[in-house]
């Protein structure tokens, strides 16, 4: 990796208010960055700060993240690539320190990522993931395998992620346009095809992650079959304890936030058949199911 490399920060937007902070993020970073891409997947007209470096494409409306980012990387010039959302900011050293990771890292086979704040209205601020993911360590591994009671764990948040443009010219991140785990399912996509792929982590947070009141957290739509299907077709190849684990952390988790008891007995269902969950996560899902009951029970109450 070299210093004068060329960067290209790609921001996919809906056309979010936060939009022109998120931009001023990427402008006053220390290491100048060659053009800002802004990818609107909207029609509407958008309010940003005033620098001949920015630029503005359009796709859609409603074609979607992964679509929305992969065309951004295509219409880039810069050799390497800096994801960053429309309600995410940036450290100013954030990709000073990110290419320094990577200065000796060989070719252009790498993906480099940070820690991030975890900005949650209602909540108090939290700095994830509290592992860092080894060079060559699965991705499946190490974001589905539950080893804690609480969150924050694993994470590789698309805001944190800087990797070389080729990497996805070889490799779009929009191979699965619909898929529910965009970022993650690239990533496992990346390794199963670049097989000498190393994946760097700087422990400092460097990147503010604010958590959007459509997340699937806040859902009132049961979409845990959607999951289901994601773990059956994307975690094939994985360890059964992967398998288990996700089924009874990420499936129950999208039909907890529905308050679906149906759904989360269906996912409990699916990761002991189709995969052997660790204590964990048995813990979590048990804890989900009996809280989703209970606030059934009070609401019928009422």
């Amino acid at each position: 990796m070299k210093t004068h490399s060329s960067i290209s920060v790609v921001i996919p937007t809906i056309g979010r208010p936060s939009l022109g902070s998120a931009v001023d993020s990427a402008l006053s970073q220390s290491v100048g960055v060659h053009e800002i891409i802004v990818v609107a997947d909207t029609a509407e007209p958008l309010t940003l700060p005033t620098d001949k470096r920015i630029r503005v494409v359009r796709t859609g409306p409603r074609s979607g993240g992964a679509n929305a980012r992969q065309y951004g990387i295509q219409e880039a010039t810069g050799d390497v690539i800096a994801l960053l959302d429309d309600d995410d900011l940036w450290h100013p050293y954030k990709l000073e320190r990110q290419l320094a990771e990577v200065s000796e890292a060989d070719g252009s086979r790498w993906v480099v990522t940070c820690k991030c704040a975890v900005r949650e209205p209602g909540h108090r601020e939290k700095i994830w993931p509290r592992t860092l993911i080894g060079e060559r360590q699965s991705v499946a591994d190490y974001l589905f395998t539950l080893h804690r009671f609480t969150l924050g764990d694993a994470m590789l948040q698309s805001s944190t992620l800087c990797f070389p443009r080729s990497l996805a010219l070889e490799v779009p991140l929009n191979f699965a346009p619909d898929s529910i785990h965009d970022e993650p399912g690239w990533l496992m996509e990346l390794q199963h095809r670049v097989p000498d792929l190393t994946i760097r982590h700087v422990p400092e947070c460097f990147s503010i992650y604010n958590v959007s009141e459509n997340s699937v957290s806040r859902s009132s739509v049961d979409v845990s079959e959607k999951y289901i299907q994601w773990g059956r077709e994307h975690l094939r190849d994985a360890s059964a304890r992967v398998r288990g684990d996700y089924f009874l952390f990420s499936a129950v988790t999208a039909a907890a936030s529905a308050q679906s008891l149906y759904g989360i007995r269906r996912s409990v269902v699916s990761g002991f058949s189709e995969g052997r969950p660790g204590v964990h996560a048995m813990v979590y899902a048990a804890a989900k199911f009996g809280r989703t009951l209970m606030g059934q029970v009070r609401s019928h109450a009422h």
